[in-house]
């Protein structure tokens, strides 16, 4: 009975052992939070009334972004995707590397669609004016700097795309993106590396750091443009660390795991204890983890 609870009655499928094991119900995850996410990426924020003697409202408006939105998409998502399949090729069971980049690469989008959807819907929600919002109102003169107002009431803008966007500063997308991608591959090459088990090199826990370090480069680099204040971009890259962590660790081992670098195989049928499985499994050879 707990069994077909916690498998919502799917477990009663006849392929249900092969869409269990190729976690059919991720990519249909992956799918529907793109797709619901596309309304609320275009939907319009809510619009917080502002000072104009506001400082923290007061920075220029900068027309180049040190990093932009495709080349985000190239860090976030391009860089893991190849080097995700480039290390499974290199090091991957050839017998089981096609399932290896299967679940690590699920996993990468699932992060990424995930947190996408809880950005975009935060940022709509909270509707913080950006840094930069005053320069992208371009408010009416003689307005009174110490009366609250709307956007309706005094900004001039004629470009509504850039003032409505300037009510989306929290969370920081670039930065719970960079981090559900970076972040994920980070994660990723401990496991695959090795990085917590006895004896191994700091140059291996170095080169899994630095996605991570990247993510933080970029999150910090949207302060730098004015973009979002710093609790924005410690929020965001919260949210995106946060989400990365919870997808890998569905699908990887713990990290102090002899076989951290294996996919996790969920099998009801099959109740081995890891010591047991740690000394009856050949580490290179062995099929994927039951657990």
């Amino acid at each position: 009975m707990a069994v077909n609870r916690l498998g919502l009655g799917m477990n009663r499928i006849s392929n249900h052992a092969v869409l269990k094991k190729w976690k059919v119900a991720d990519v249909a995850l992956c799918v529907l939070f793109y797709v619901i996410n596309i309304p609320i990426y275009y939907a319009k924020p809510f619009e917080r009334q502002f000072y104009l003697s506001d400082p923290t409202l007061s920075h220029p408006h900068a027309a180049t972004q040190r990093v932009g939105n495709t080349a985000l998409f190239m860090y976030s998502m391009v860089v893991p995707v190849v080097t995700i399949v480039a290390i499974s090729m290199l090091m991957g069971d050839p017998k089981h590397r096609t399932y290896l980049m299967y679940i690590s690469l699920l996993g990468l989008v699932l992060s990424w669609t995930a947190t996408n959807l809880l950005t975009d819907f935060l940022k709509n929600w909270i509707g913080r004016p950006r840094p930069d919002f005053l320069a992208r109102c371009m408010p009416k003169e003689g307005t009174p700097l110490d009366v609250l107002v709307t956007a309706s009431e005094v900004c001039t803008s004629k470009n509504l795309g850039r003032l409505m966007d300037g009510f989306r500063s929290t969370p920081s997308g670039h930065s719970s993106e960079s981090f559900a991608g970076l972040g994920y591959l980070s994660l990723w090459l401990a496991g695959q590396l090795l990085v917590e088990n006895p004896g191994v090199s700091q140059m291996r826990r170095t080169v899994a750091s630095l996605p991570a370090i990247g993510a933080a480069t970029i999150a910090i680099s949207r302060t730098e443009d004015y973009r979002h204040h710093f609790i924005d971009v410690i929020l965001g890259s919260c949210i995106g660390m946060y989400i990365a962590y919870k997808v890998y660790f569905a699908n990887f081992p713990a990290l102090s795991n002899e076989l951290s670098f294996k996919p996790l195989l969920d099998d009801s049928d099959v109740e081995l204890s890891q010591n047991v499985l740690d000394r009856v499994v050949d580490e290179e050879a062995a099929p994927f983890t039951a657990n």
